[in-house]
């Protein structure tokens, strides 16, 4: 299991991030990371705490970003037909560095919107932040096996 976190709409000091990180350490102890938006994009952080499981190079560390630097993803699951998933997405031209079903989900949801969700079996939550359009796309299994808590403040 991992910890994923985010906030989006205002970037998350460092102080408070390192925080966040912090209590997600017991899901993931194999490594931790996070990234903040630029100053010119809307206000977003991402946080995750890593159980290296699939993948153990660094190479699939979180979060994790498209090689155009556009999407950044984190993910906690495991989505258990990944390599037939990766193959379908290499058969139409999809290079992958890392050998994660992190990737997999990452470049499939670039590829076919969140609807590639449909094609994923196992448990997941994540979120995925185009930097591009500044927005958050969250994901999670259909079961609920890996929730996904969030709030939304300032609407109303």
């Amino acid at each position: 299991m991992c910890g994923i976190a985010g906030s989006i709409g205002q970037p998350l000091d460092e102080s408070l991030a390192s925080k966040v990180l912090s209590a997600l350490r017991h899901r993931g102890p194999d490594g931790q990371g996070s990234w903040h938006s630029s100053p010119h994009e809307v206000g977003a952080w991402l946080g995750h705490t890593r159980l290296a499981i699939l993948d153990l190079s660094s190479q699939g560390n979180q979060p994790m970003h498209s090689e155009c630097g556009r999407w950044i993803i984190v993910f906690n699951g495991e989505i258990y037909n990944f390599l037939e998933l990766r193959l379908q997405l290499q058969k139409r031209g999809v290079v992958f560095r890392t050998e994660s079903d992190t990737e997999v989900l990452l470049k499939g949801l670039i590829r076919h919107g969140p609807d590639f969700q449909l094609q994923c079996n196992g448990m997941w939550a994540f979120c995925l932040w185009d930097r591009a359009e500044g927005r958050a796309i969250l994901g999670r299994d259909r079961f609920g096996k890996k929730p996904m808590f969030y709030t939304v403040y300032g609407r109303g």
